[in-house]
């Protein structure tokens, strides 16, 4: 690993999903490129013959171990069956084998300059037996980064059991792998390594309708990289993660492509650019248009792009979308970010790409770790859920695919999860940079600048329009920050916490956890009911003893209650002036008050004549388990 060192005095902190965080302004740094010598060869390491429905991967090598870090990989099929390979620019391919037949594989090695240094080519063949089960997915990973692999079976088959064994690499303690029995998920940091090494696993995944053992085997290739420990992103103090280092700019001819990868995300960014190198987009246009906004996206894979241009190309939201993207200086959209967040120190937005997934071999190149925030809270008493309704329906549809039936979404439902997360995330971008300041913006400040010297429009905000209840302000610092619950907070029933919320003035309990992510939520509420019809649901339940999730209280719309009235609107003239929020507010359904006593999952059709949400029918047994499992729910709209 080689290491770069310089240590940096940060005056704002990354909070949650949104937030500040930085450095002083500088110019655009220049990467380093490692002074590497061109590579004599590059080996394809991969299996001779395969099975139809068999996940497959080939990993190119350059001798000793030699870091590729310096040279980009393409890979390109040259005979067989077409397959769905996502990671062409990446050492390491995985895909599955849909059909027999005779298979090859060409790798290229280029250098900074575009130059084939090298090239070889692989051969497999599949035969048409059908493997039931196996891994997925082949890949790289950076060093010291998460790595997730799965054991998957055909649709028609249920795995009891899996057992997972290393077998090639530096020996990873049994202590650092995580297993996750539910869903069949092997977790672990890659470790530090001196040159890419490989590792390997085998999984014997056990079939309960037949009791067959499958063997199967999936390589990850762990990168040797360049990484400033104190750098934005892997210092421990800032945000804790180390970068994927095959990040690249959507765009490659883009005017913006290499402030992109120098000032957006990786793992030696020490310093806020200057809005010289990389302007937010308002500064440059004033009326954005897709192609604009494409010039500006950084990606971990190239079909994570492709989501993006269509979803702005089509979607109904599309146009408050180019508006509110004024705001940033990028969009980052990574197999690995998880949670979503937006920091001004950089002035970019950082996608979670399990929001823009639409067929299952996408999905299968994302990183399934959990948030981790996910275990945040558990020893208090209530949980408080969340979901969007529209039209008596869940409006987000994640439950609706499993991963074992290995579905392709609609566009619909993937536009869905996209707009509520864009329109949160472009909240927080919008308060720390609102469309007046995008014209006159310096060129010679950067982000982190003018926001320690230009408040947020929610500090402002937070004063007109104060929440109430510090006793959830302090317990949203339990759920969302990870601070540990006193004994007081542990005793909170859900009827207490009810009556700490019911007369405050919150769109839901995260809006407690900070200002920012009131004033987003408050937004992003209001703007999914006026171009969807999609109202919010929030609820208080028990976590204790109540296996069918009965609700204590709840409410449908809580923005257009009277006392979120002015707040909302507040949000919503500062954030995007363009719409009368006074005439759509007007049109906006009242509140509805959840049925006590009746389970979350029935709270959800229609309303009687007094306002009172009805029932709507049995309640879902995996549903039930999925919230058992996820008892975050308030962090995500698990559906």
């Amino acid at each position: 690993m080689k290491k770069q060192i310089l240590v940096v005095a940060l005056s704002t902190v990354l909070t949650a999903c949104g937030g500040g965080g930085g450095s002083s302004s500088t110019p655009a740094p220049t990467p380093t490129t490692p002074t590497t010598p061109a590579p004599s060869e590059v080996t394809i390491i991969g299996a001779q013959s395969a099975s139809v429905n068999e996940p497959v991967g080939l990993v190119a090598m350059l001798p000793d171990g030699q870091s590729g870090e310096a040279f980009d990989f393409s890979w390109t099929q040259t005979a067989g069956p077409t397959v769905n390979a996502l990671a062409t620019h990446s050492q390491v391919i995985g895909f599955d084998v849909k059909e027999a037949g005779d298979y090859s594989f060409q790798v290229e090695v280029t250098d900074s300059s575009g130059s084939v240094v090298t090239q070889n080519t692989f051969d497999f063949s599949a035969s048409g037996d059908i493997k039931n089960a196996g891994v997925r997915l082949d890949h790289a990973v950076v060093e010291q980064g998460k790595v997730s692999l799965k054991a998957d079976a055909l649709p028609e088959y249920a795995i009891p059991n899996v057992t997972w064994t290393q077998i090639a690499g530096p020996t990873i303690s049994t202590a650092d792998l995580t297993i996750d029995e539910d869903d069949n998920l092997l977790f672990f940091d890659a470790p530090a390594v001196n040159a890419d090494t490989l590792f390997q696993f085998e999984a014997r995944i056990q079939l309960a309708e037949t009791g067959e053992i499958i063997t199967d085997e999936v390589s990850v290739l762990v990168k040797d990289a360049t990484i400033n420990n104190n750098g934005y992103f892997p210092s421990e103090d800032i945000i804790g993660r180390v970068v994927y280092n095959e990040m690249h700019a959507y765009r490659p001819d883009s005017a913006y492509a290499n402030a992109l990868e120098s000032c957006v995300y990786n793992n030696t960014l020490a310093n806020s650019c200057s809005f010289a190198n990389l302007p937010l987009i308002g500064k440059v246009n004033s009326n954005p248009t897709v192609e604009n906004v494409l010039d500006r996206l950084l990606v971990s894979h190239d079909w994570m792009g492709d989501r993006f241009k269509e979803y702005l190309e089509t979607s109904v939201a599309a146009q408050d979308m180019l508006l509110l993207l004024k705001g940033v200086t990028a969009v980052v959209i990574s197999y690995e970010v998880r949670p979503s967040f937006y920091w001004s120190a950089t002035g970019a937005i950082y996608l979670d790409a399990n929001n823009f997934w639409v067929y299952p071999e996408e999905r299968d190149t994302l990183n399934d770790q959990p948030d981790f925030r996910s275990n945040f809270g558990n020893d208090l008493q209530f949980i408080m859920p969340w979901r969007y309704v529209r039209n008596g329906q869940n409006y987000l549809n994640r439950g609706s695919y499993p991963v074992e039936q290995r579905l392709s979404r609609s566009f619909e439902d993937v536009e869905a999860d996209i707009t509520w997360l864009m329109y949160h995330e472009l909240a927080h971008a919008n308060d720390f940079f609102p469309p007046s300041t995008h014209a006159g913006m310096a060129t010679n400040t950067s982000p982190l600048a003018f926001s320690n010297s230009n408040p947020p429009t929610s500090n402002t905000f937070s004063q007109i329009y104060p929440l109430l209840s510090q006793e959830l302000v302090s317990l949203a610092q339990v759920s969302f920050r990870g601070e540990t619950a006193n004994n007081t907070q542990k005793a909170y029933q859900a009827s207490d916490i009810q009556q700490f919320f019911e007369p405050d003035n919150a769109a839901m309990y995260y809006s407690f956890s900070t200002t920012r992510e009131d004033y987003a939520t408050l937004f992003e509420r209001f703007m999914m009911a006026y171009r969807f019809g999609a109202e919010s649901d929030v609820a208080v339940l028990s976590r204790v003893n109540n296996p069918e999730f009965v609700v204590t209280w709840g409410q449908r719309h809580r923005i257009n209650d009277p006392k979120l009235i002015e707040r909302t609107k507040y949000t919503v003239e500062n954030i995007l002036p363009s719409l009368d929020a006074d005439a759509i507010q007007a049109t906006f359904n009242s509140p509805q008050l959840m049925t006590p006593g009746v389970s979350w999952f029935d709270n959800l059709i229609g309303s009687d004549k007094a306002g009172n949400i009805k029932q709507s029918g049995a309640v879902k047994a995996e549903d039930i388990q999925q919230y058992l499992r996820y008892p975050h729910m308030q962090l995500h709209n698990i559906q």
